[in-house]
């Protein structure tokens, strides 16, 4: 019983200090940090983030609201910055968890000084000294606060993965150049309510749809609009009798943050719903291509709660529709770049009209690149259930295809690993162009 009762009292003891811990910390500890109820540290800063602006990062904070009153503005007297190279990230292979298990103390101090936060309450600092296309892990802290991070960011280069204002500039700027020959929409909104530009060059009747970005880590209008300004430039007779309809960067908000710096690849859209498995057509069937269910809403391939219920994938379809394409080609491969590789959809295969038209345009956009590329190249199709190609298929019975990775194995590699550079992507410019260029002549 005496056990017993020495055992209780130490309980109660063990539980009337740990109560009192916390009471001790906050009278007699500088009150940068306090632990909470559960126990864990109280950061002096919140809603931290890093971002790329073409080269250099900016850093932002705010003040936690604990620490907002003008008492412990002595906390914030000075701002730390902390950054880390990573090499060793590679994108299409690393995400996210690459930069859990990373410390600041690894990092270098890059910055301890006097920021002024704006309206007493958001600091900022942008590092000029980053190296335009690394991937660092950054950090930030108060004086004597714990630094909040990693903050992962790559700092990508804008004349390689363009802004959207740029994007949105360029296809204006056709228009204003060209009053003659091109026209451009704005053929609906993406989740987070940006315009979606589409654009036609050209007065022919017969067209070759061109769609870009729809998975955004992939490629689109740093290739699509200058093919066109090409082809409007140097052919402009192959525009007076058929055209080009373009839909440059359909899934814009996911593209945008990869401008700003995430440095792993994203495919879905702003609702995390992989836009070519939300198309209407074999939608219900469940694929499970790259090892994820397309009915796993936590899965990279998730089809969405219903056929087309992703405002990009209704502004896509109801622009297709009205200007019925000849044929279509939708760009993805990896960080910008594709290649010559088509695919077409995969319930497509059994109709032996449609398999052969396939191929003679396929033919046709080959013969354009190379003359000497292989004449026995086929088509694979193997585009899935709920993809633009299927849908095309099904519903307008037109070629349609996704391109797919370069044949040039360097190249690949390259761009696969995110290093795409000027020169690689103004060699596909000029690959495609020649592509487009032999299948416009087919097309009268």
């Amino acid at each position: 019983m005496n056990y017993l009762n020495r055992l209780f009292s130490l309980k109660i003891s063990a539980l009337f200090k740990i109560s009192l811990f916390p009471v001790f910390l906050f009278f007699f500890c500088s009150p940068v940090l306090v632990l909470s109820q559960t126990g864990q540290e109280y950061k002096t800063l919140s809603k931290a983030s890093a971002c790329n602006d073409n080269g250099k990062v900016v850093i932002t904070a705010f003040k936690s609201n604990r620490y907002s009153e003008a008492e412990f503005n002595g906390q914030f007297r000075n701002i730390r910055i902390y950054r880390l190279s990573c090499p060793d990230f590679v994108f299409s292979t690393d995400y996210e968890e690459f930069f859990c298990s990373l410390n600041y103390k690894k990092g270098e101090l890059i910055f301890n000084g006097k920021i002024e936060p704006l309206l007493n309450c958001k600091f900022s600092y942008t590092d000029t000294s980053a190296k335009k296309g690394s991937t660092y892990a950054y950090w930030i802290a108060s004086s004597d606060g714990e630094p909040v991070g990693p903050l992962p960011v790559k700092t990508r280069d804008s004349d390689v993965w363009w802004p959207y204002q740029k994007v949105m500039d360029r296809i204006l700027n056709l228009k204003g150049t060209f009053p003659s020959y091109v026209t451009v929409d704005t053929i609906g909104y993406s989740v987070g309510r940006k315009p979606i530009l589409a654009l036609k060059a050209g007065k022919g009747e017969p067209s070759v749809a061109l769609i870009g970005a729809i998975h955004a880590g992939e490629s689109g209008p740093e290739l699509i609009i200058p093919v066109i300004e090409k082809l409007l430039k140097q052919n402009p007779e192959l525009l007076d009798k058929t055209s080009v309809i373009a839909v440059p960067s359909v899934n814009c908000d996911q593209r945008e943050k990869l401008v700003r710096g995430n440095p792993w690849y994203l495919r879905r859209n702003a609702n995390l719903v992989d836009l070519n498995r939300n198309f209407p057509a074999g939608w219900e069937k469940v694929d499970l291509t790259y090892g994820y269910k397309t009915s796993d809403p936590d899965g990279l391939t998730y089809r969405g709660p219903f056929p087309a219920s992703e405002p990009e994938t209704m502004a896509v379809m109801s622009y297709l529709k009205k200007n019925k394409p000849r044929v279509l080609f939708s760009f993805h491969c990896l960080a910008g770049i594709c290649g010559e590789d088509l695919l077409a959809s995969n319930n497509s295969a059994g109709n032996k009209e449609y398999v052969e038209k396939c191929n003679r345009y396929a033919k046709f956009y080959w013969e354009g690149i190379d003359p000497q590329l292989p004449k026995n190249r086929q088509v694979n199709f193997e585009c899935n259930s709920g993809s633009l190609p299927t849908w095309c298929f099904s519903e307008l019975g037109i070629p349609a295809f996704d391109m797919e990775a370069p044949a040039d194995a360097k190249d690949r590699a390259q761009c696969v690993a995110d290093n795409t550079d000027t020169a690689l992507l103004e060699k596909y410019q000029d690959i495609h162009c020649k592509g487009f260029i032999k299948l416009l002549k087919t097309l009268y």
